[in-house]
């Protein structure tokens, strides 16, 4: 298990390594890229590096680019993930590039779910969000596979209320529509976009920081440097590479 979670790691950073998190695309590129797969499901990172909101920098949501990447690799989905510094929020802006181009995936590939990956801090005490909607944006045999796949690799599920009561975090624990992490229900989400304007079930997954962050060097922002959780970041990727077929089944 040990030479497993090692060679994960290794690969997430040589995948991230790719991504430019402060530095705009060079020759007028978008800041996104597109990898395209054999099964029906698209893996997405919106937050992969920096992004324009409300005429303001937000920092990347480290690691989720090469999160998606990997999994892709992993399992032959398709793959869309922002590697360079964007000019607009490809989640939360109604209307983006970063959609555009989901638009044109969707409509040229047979991608019958989107899962949507992003980064939350450990402040939240759990380590995976889960948001559906409430149910709108997929079925409820969705909700189900994704409940007893993330048990089945170790994960156990909990409400909002008992992980706020957790003195300190476990990141083995998963909350599905936690009231801040819904996937969509008051903005304009990739997995809102692809539920409403495309008609493909779809559902936003965030990561705390251990579950996915391999290594940080400390920065202004976020001084002193920072490594997850090695064996939490292997079971996490083991996860949803089972999630990742199931969902695809």
């Amino acid at each position: 298990m040990v030479m497993q979670s090692v060679t994960v790691l290794d690969r997430l950073i040589a995948l991230e390594a790719d991504v430019t998190y402060r530095e705009p695309p060079a020759d007028g590129c978008p800041p996104f890229r597109y990898e395209p797969g054999t099964r029906p499901i698209l893996l997405s990172a919106p937050h992969g590096a920096a992004h324009r909101r409300n005429d303001d920098y937000k920092q990347e949501d480290e690691y989720t680019a090469a999160f998606a990447r990997l999994l892709a690799q992993r399992t032959g989905a398709h793959v869309l993930y922002a590697f360079a510094q964007s000019e607009s929020d490809p989640n939360w802006d109604q209307e983006s590039a970063y959609k555009t181009a989901l638009r044109h995936i969707a409509a040229t590939r047979d991608i019958r779910f989107v899962a949507d990956i992003h980064g939350m801090s450990n402040r939240h005490k759990f380590g995976i969000a889960v948001g559906t909607m409430c149910g709108a944006s997929c079925r409820q045999r969705h909700e189900v596979i994704i409940s007893e796949t993330l048990t089945a690799a170790g994960f156990i599920e909990t409400t909002a209320p008992e992980a706020k009561a957790f003195p300190t975090l476990r990141w083995d624990r998963f909350v599905v529509n936690h009231g801040r992490f819904t996937g969509g229900l008051t903005s304009h989400t990739v997995t809102r976009f692809a539920a409403e304007e495309l008609g493909i079930h779809a559902a936003q997954f965030e990561l705390c920081a251990d579950l996915r962050i391999v290594r940080r060097r400390g920065t202004d922002k976020w001084p002193g440097d920072f490594r997850g959780d090695p064996m939490g970041i292997a079971r996490a990727v083991a996860a949803f590479e089972r999630l990742t077929t199931a969902l695809a089944a």
